[in-house]
């Protein structure tokens, strides 16, 4: 079964990604990240964008930061009220987490009060080597997050094949067409269900989408128009 697209919408509404997210069929996952978590006060232009992707059938998570476990639940939770309150967002995108998530008491607080919200769970450790535990802590757990050079050498545990969560992936630095589809299809054989793919680089690959965007929602069976 072909991933299905899950995109860090880093760019601000206006400039050139939120408004490109209409022609996703609905059920794909977007991230929002307004000031590296929700910021203050409310921004109407997020509010606007985030009320159309949510029209449009999208599933939007709102970005918190873990800080790989150092900071306190109390903050997290905070920010993750905030987001319920002002955008109304799918799911709650917990990034920068340690490999041991489980283990991490606060995270596993803000896990747990996610949960009571009836919001759903992506985590992100950003690569393979993480507690196994730690896959039904989440409906979404992002076991790679890096460059193509990095990803075309990477192993993945053969535990994730029995996993039920579902995996993401999110490689940057594929320069064209035909190493985005060889990319794509290695996420497929690597049990990902969920993949983005972009010829961006460093120190921010997910602020703009890829040149060959066009193509990628093709391959992965995610435009609401023939191309």
């Amino acid at each position: 079964m072909r991933p299905r697209l899950g995109i860090p919408a880093y760019g601000y509404p206006g400039e050139g990604v939120w408004e490109k997210l209409g022609s996703l069929e609905p059920g794909a996952l977007v991230i929002m990240d307004p000031a590296d978590g929700p910021g203050r006060p409310i921004d109407p232009r997020y509010l606007s964008a985030v009320s159309a992707a949510a029209r449009s059938g999208l599933r939007v998570f709102g970005y918190v930061t873990t800080d790989y476990g150092r900071r306190s639940a109390a903050a997290m939770e905070a920010e993750v009220e905030r987001y319920r309150d002002w955008y109304q967002p799918s799911g709650v995108f917990l990034d920068q987490a340690p490999a041991s998530i489980s283990s991490s008491t606060p995270i596993v607080e803000v896990v747990e009060r996610i949960r009571r919200w009836n919001m759903s769970l992506a985590i992100n450790p950003g690569q393979p080597d993480i507690d196994p535990t730690d896959a039904a802590l989440a409906d979404y757990v992002i076991n790679f997050e890096g460059p193509y050079s990095t990803y075309r050498r990477t192993r993945f545990p053969k535990w994730v094949r029995d996993a039920n969560t579902t995996f993401w992936h999110l490689v940057y630095e594929v320069k064209d067409v035909r190493t985005m589809r060889a990319v794509a299809s290695m996420a497929a054989h690597t049990r990902a269900g969920i993949v983005y793919i972009t010829d961006a680089t460093m120190p921010n690959p997910w602020e703009r989408l890829p040149t060959y965007w066009l193509e990628e929602q093709g391959l992965l069976g995610q435009s609401r128009r023939r191309l």
